[in-house]
């Protein structure tokens, strides 16, 4: 069987929760092992909660999902927030969907992977299908009643700031995103920027990892957390900065790109907008930009 799994929009953990030292070196021997730079630096750039998912728990996921009639086909994740949540170095828990072995109907399943965090192996891998109908019963989070923003409705842009951000070998631009649709929509706090060469191709330059924003559980700080989708109301404008180097300061690397155009994520698509600059990092290195979550529009960064 070949199962597969992919990024999820709304991965979210635990507030301070990180995985076991165990954990974290399965999760970089696997990374490190990804012949591509390109792809590496992707799956690098993804989020913690995805990582520990795909490289911890999707192998002990095939077999109990099999009993449950799931065919040549899963993915540890679906399209509405909270898809995937580290609960604890522990434990992990999500949703996601299986095709059935009839190779075209598709079951929504909600699964828990138990982690011992001293080995970093699964303990245990549990999994219940669910219909739609009942999950669309359960209370939901008012953000889950907001659609998520699509390409044609949002307008992107990039604003320099006339050069506030160049000096000292640095470089930056503030993402301007701007809902022109009738209604409200909803965006991750940190959307996947990427870079485009001038034939289309990706560009190896991928986001450091932030902290994203969170709101308070239902008893306080030391309850789970989750991320907040961003709320989009028609007309309003959200902006994000993204840094980077820009000069070569790194001893004779000359390691640079010259991305053509930045690609926002968007919904179930993408928009492109011009870029100008370059990226540089250190010799062998992948070029990489930090980035901050989105908020509301301001005159100046």
């Amino acid at each position: 069987m070949g199962f597969l799994s992919a990024p999820s929009a709304f991965a979210q953990g635990a507030a301070g929760v990180e995985p076991s030292p165990a954990e974290q070196a399965l999760i970089n021997r696997q990374i490190a092992a990804i012949r591509s730079p390109q792809d590496r630096a992707a799956v690098q750039n993804q989020s913690l909660v995805w990582k520990m998912t795909t490289f911890l728990c999707q192998k002990a996921a095939r077999a109990p999902l099999k009993r449950l009639g799931a065919g040549d086909r899963f993915f540890l994740q679906d399209d509405q927030p909270e898809s995937q949540v580290l609960v604890s170095p522990s434990l992990l828990e999500g949703r996601g969907q299986f095709r059935q072995a009839d190779g075209i109907s598709w079951t929504s399943f909600r699964w828990s992977c138990h982690l011992n965090p001293t080995t970093g192996a699964v303990q245990r891998f549990e999994a219940t299908s669910f219909t739609r109908t009942e999950d669309a019963a359960a209370p939901s989070p008012p953000a889950r009643q907001v659609p998520a923003c699509q390409p044609a409705q949002m307008d992107v842009t990039l604003d320099s700031r006339n050069g506030a951000f160049d000096g000292m070998s640095q470089s930056g631009t503030v993402l301007v995103v701007k809902n022109t649709g009738p209604g409200a929509c909803i965006m991750p706090p940190v959307p996947l920027v990427q870079f485009e060469d001038a034939a289309g191709q990706k560009l190896p330059a991928f986001r450091r990892e932030n902290v994203p924003s969170r709101r308070p559980g239902p008893h306080g700080a030391s309850a789970r957390q989750h991320v907040v989708p961003v709320r989009v109301e028609a007309g309003a404008i959200r902006e994000a900065t993204l840094h980077w180097v820009s000069g070569e300061v790194f001893d004779d690397s000359h390691n640079c790109v010259r991305p053509a155009q930045l690609v926002l994520k968007v919904g179930q698509g993408e928009k492109k907008v011009p870029f100008k600059g370059q990226i540089c990092a250190a010799a062998g290195s992948p070029q990489s930009f930090d980035q901050s979550p989105l908020q509301a529009h301001t005159d100046a960064q």
